[in-house]
This record gives structure tokens, sequence and C-alpha cells, in this order.
């Protein structure tokens, strides 16, 4: 198995550590509520779907050593709420919530269980009637999680 398939898997379990208790607004810690690489259907809102979106590679001389390489991962995390109002803006504030909730549960370790060196995450939340799903909010992060592989292994 490699290293960006237990990375993804990672996301996945810390995602689903988002389970409407504490500061966390949303509820995905059902067996079901997180899914990689499914095209939104929804079978159940909340729920978040995961993307990868390409892995590469790098040596910068100097700094890398000579049997690893340097790689970074992009992950496109969706994640579709139901609005708890029909007022106007709830539904982006309530995605915005779920953003919130999802940053929260993946900066709590950043290593992702020690397999990176680190993850940035950039956001954005949309009330769904702008895509064609009145009634639902979406909040899109992607990740940029950053690590070492070793050559030829």
């Amino acid at each position: 198995m490699g290293l960006e398939r237990t990375i993804l898997n990672q996301v996945k379990t810390q995602i689903q550590n988002v389970n409407g208790a504490g500061s966390y607004v949303n509820d995905v810690s059902g067996s079901d509520a997180v899914v990689i690489g499914a095209t939104f259907a929804p079978h159940r809102v909340p729920g978040v779907y995961l993307y990868p979106n390409g892995v590469s590679s790098s040596q910068s001389g100097g700094s890398t050593v000579l049997t690893r390489y340097d790689r970074t991962m992009s992950v496109q995390v969706e994640c579709w709420r139901g609005a708890t109002n029909s007022q106007p803006g709830t539904a982006l504030l309530d995605a915005l919530d779920f953003q919130d909730d999802v940053m929260r549960a993946l900066e709590a370790d950043r290593s992702l269980g020690n397999n990176v060196r680190d993850i940035e995450i950039a956001g954005a939340s949309y009330d769904g009637a702008e895509l064609d799903r009145p009634g639902l909010g979406l909040a899109v992060l992607l990740l940029t999680i950053k690590y070492t592989e070793t050559a030829g292994v």
C-alpha cells in the first residue's frame, strides 16, 4: 500500500472526528458520511467527499536527503450540508461553519498520524442555490500535503 493511500485514509479518519460535540457544529462521524472519490449524490447530508488531485515529487539541493524525495499531494474536500433555515445567507453561513469544523479536525494533527511534515488548507464556502442545489451549503477545501518518500522503495 502506497503512502498516498495511507495519507488519504488518515484525512478521512480525522474528518470523521467531526461529531457535533464540543466545538464542532456538524456531525460526520457516521461510517458513510465521509467518502473517498465518489461523485456527489446526496446519500447523506451532511457529507464529505474526498478527491485526490495529484502528487508531485522534487529534490532540493542541500535540503533533500539523497535517498528521498520531497512530495506534495493535493486533496479536494467537498463538504455538503443542509441549511438550518430558509433565511437568506443561512446556507452560506452553515457551509462556513462546516469549513471551520473540517479545518479544526485536520489541524488537530497536522502530521496526519506522523505520515507527513505538514498540511496547508485553503477553503471557500458557497450557498448551494448558486450551484443549483438550493437548501444546501457547500464548503470546498484544498489541502496541500507535504511529506517525504524514500527513493526506489
